[in-house]
């Protein structure tokens, strides 16, 4: 009777006891499996500008570090306040980013620089060699070349077209120096940079060399984590679109998310790019065309009627319907519906998505709303 009372068993416990049948122990819950790893892209709402920040289960780098600055909108606080969260949430990280790669010297693409340089650990830093034309922009190249020439210990590399083997992409232990994590090495190569010589590129529409704009010389990036995949341009226009397609294989271009190019101007995307791209999601980093100033999206009428058109017919993804403004030209816009997993930070505020290692792409959640 001790043992059916210390069983709870009662009789019926003692007499199955008595021909030798054992209660069947109920086994332990099996546990957790460990959360798939991750590569989490952070379109940074930083107004008429651009700031991207990659994350991988073993570190992370940032893209450029726009934008807009005007009475309504101060972007480098914004930049910091959300670096500052994510590094809050990421303290296995330490402040650090392993890569700052600028795509090129314009000033809706450097300002935050000097902040990003004195309050968070940069090992490596990744440019074009442009030299900036604009002051604000020469301020912070200027600082940022202070900065590489009092720590010797930042590796710097500059991103040419010489250095490119052909049609095969750049890859460098600068540029990519992620090791394997949770099982997913991350590959980071470039498909175009500073380009030497004037290829005879001619005027643009305003009479300016296409050669002397610095649009044409950003660094493309595609990054790769496993099967998922993302290509930033920067602001590279129509006749660099054209000599990148040329010079690098289509199966270099076809990615599963499209930073969309400058902003979402007229001159940032092409067809040709886009049946290369064959992209799931695109987001733009463009400013909310409620701020009425100049240097704005407002200003420029940004995101062009005509991107999104492309973008429209050449991202496979879909999204809950919202209606947007968008540019018929500068200070012009009109309303149009989206559903196509098309996004804008100046319409959703940060865009966070988050690929595995199947390619599998969802829409994440930003550290800041």
């Amino acid at each position: 009777m001790t043992i059916g009372r210390a069983a709870g068993i009662g009789m019926i416990g003692v007499g199955l006891l008595c021909f030798g049948v054992a209660a069947k122990p109920v086994a332990p819950p099996p546990p957790p499996s460990a959360p798939e790893p991750l590569m989490r892209v952070h379109f940074l709402n930083v107004g008429q500008g651009a700031a991207t920040l990659i994350e991988f289960p073993c570190g992370a780098m940032l893209v450029d570090t726009g934008g807009e600055e005007d009475s309504e909108f101060h972007s480098v606080a914004v930049l910091t306040a959300y670096l500052d969260a994510f590094f809050a949430r990421r303290t296995d990280l330490k402040n650090t980013l392993d890569v700052l790669l600028l795509t090129h010297p314009h000033i809706d693409h450097v300002r935050g620089v000097p902040a990003v340089i004195e309050r968070y650990t940069v090992a490596r830093v990744i440019d074009d060699g442009r030299q900036p034309m604009q002051d604000d922009a020469v301020i912070a190249i200027s600082r940022l070349k202070s900065f590489l020439a009092d720590h010797a210990g930042v590796a710097h590399q500059v991103i040419s077209l010489a250095d490119f083997d052909g049609e095969a992409p750049l890859a460098s232990a600068t540029l990519d120096p992620f090791p394997a994590c949770k099982g997913v090495d991350p590959k980071i190569e470039a498909l175009w940079g500073g380009v030497p010589n004037d290829p005879g590129w001619g005027e643009d529409g305003y009479g300016k060399e296409r050669f002397d704009n610095d649009n044409n010389h950003s660094i493309v990036t595609r990054i790769d984590f496993g099967e998922s995949s993302l290509l930033i341009t920067g602001d590279l226009e129509e006749v660099a679109i054209r000599e990148l397609l040329h010079r690098r294989p289509e199966t270099t271009l076809d990615v599963d998310i499209y930073q969309v190019g400058h902003h979402g101007s007229a001159n940032g995307t092409t067809s040709d790019l886009m049946r290369a791209m064959s992209p799931q999601y695109a987001v733009m980093e463009v400013g909310d065309p409620v701020r009425r100033h100049s240097w704005t999206a407002w200003a420029y009428g940004h995101p062009r009627a005509s991107i999104i058109d492309l973008l429209v017919g050449g991202v496979s993804g879909t999204r809950d319907v919202v209606n947007e403004e968008i540019g018929l030209g500068m200070k012009s816009f009109t309303t149009r519906a989206i559903t196509q997993a098309i996004y804008a930070t100046g319409w959703d505020g940060t865009v966070v998505l988050e690929g595995d290692r199947a390619g599998n792409i969802v829409r994440g959640t930003p550290d800041i709303p």
